[in-house]
C-alpha cells in the first residue's frame, strides 16, 4: 500500500513552504558547500519524500504511514524539541520520550504547528 503525500505547501501554506525551502537551500549551500540548484533539487526531492532529517522540528505531528506494521510503535508522535539526531517526542497518551530521529522514517509529517 502506498503511503499519501502530503505537499508541504498544504500543511504550511505556499509562502511558508517557499521560506522553509529557502532556508534548506541556503544551509546546503553554506554548510556542505553545494551549488544551488544540487542544493535546491536535494532539498526539493526530500521535501517530497518527507525526509525527516530535512523537515523534523518541534510543533509537528507526525502520523504512522499507512503501509508500515504498527507493531509497537505509537499511531502519533509530536515532537516536542531536536537535537541534531534526538527528538523528544509525546505519544497520543501524552508520554514522553527520547527516540533517535531516523524513527521518523517510517512516519509521514501529518501538521506543523509552528513553521520556521
Amino acid at each position: 500500500m502506498q503511503s499519501r503525500t502530503v505537499p508541504l505547501d498544504l500543511i504550511i501554506g505556499p509562502e511558508r513552504a517557499g521560506q522553509v525551502v529557502g532556508a534548506l537551500v541556503r544551509d546546503l549551500i553554506t554548510s556542505d558547500l553545494l551549488p544551488e540548484p544540487v542544493a535546491y533539487r536535494l532539498v526539493c526531492e526530500g521535501v517530497l519524500a518527507g525526509d525527516p532529517w530535512l523537515l523534523a522540528e518541534a510543533g509537528q505531528l507526525w502520523t504512522l504511514r499507512p503501509d508500515t506494521g504498527a507493531g509497537d510503535e505509537p499511531e502519533l508522535l509530536f515532537i516536542v524539541s531536536r537535537d541534531t539526531t534526538q527528538l523528544t517526542v509525546e505519544d497520543a497518551d501524552g508520554r514522553r520520550s527520547q527516540i533517535p530521529l531516523c524513527t521518523l522514517a517510517a512516519y509521514q509529517l501529518d501538521q506543523w504547528y509552528w513553521a520556521r
